[in-house]
């Protein structure tokens, strides 16, 4: 697995290829600084690929998604309009870890002795399907996993690997 330093760099590679600096969506980017990679993990919380945000007018306007052996996986937008930066996120995650603590308060049950984990950053499933996982425990053991994303919140018993057939 590369470090956070060698994903920025292959990041910053792939700001300079001129089929990106060529795309209208992407025409921004000229001005583009990059953030601090975030490290995805698997849902079993082994380190997988990064997020390295690409930021603009002091938002997340995109991101370049770094393998784990170094190759660039993806590139792209989080806007929609390149005029309306200011409707970028404010992060790459597109929520914070505090926000999805907030959001995963009505799937978890304290009165039957249910607490939360801290919030981690992963991907449910292929690399680009991310949220914040927290881990759900009842009497020291495990027993929902809750999935939060900027747009929604799901959740499975802990451990149970995505079931594609159901989606």
């Amino acid at each position: 697995m590369i470090d956070d330093e060698q994903a920025r760099e292959q990041a910053q590679a792939a700001l300079h290829q001129a089929p990106l600096l060529g795309d209208p969506l992407l025409a921004p980017w000229r001005a583009a600084s990059l953030g601090q990679p975030v490290l995805v993990l698997d849902v079993w919380r082994r380190p997988s690929y990064w997020l390295v945000p690409v930021l603009l007018e002091g938002r997340a306007a995109g991101f370049v998604r770094v393998l784990e052996d170094g190759r660039v996986g993806a590139v792209g937008a989080l806007y929609r309009d390149p005029t309306r930066l200011a409707d970028s996120p404010a992060v790459v995650t597109g929520i914070d870890a505090p926000t999805a603590a907030r959001r995963a308060v009505a799937h978890v049950w304290p009165e039957q002795g249910e607490t939360a984990a801290d919030p981690v950053f992963v991907h449910d499933g292929p690399p680009g399907r991310e949220a914040w996982l927290i881990e759900v425990s009842r009497g020291g053991q495990a027993v929902r996993w809750v999935f939060v994303t900027p747009a929604f919140v799901y959740d499975r018993p802990a451990g149970q690997p995505r079931d594609e057939a159901r989606e």
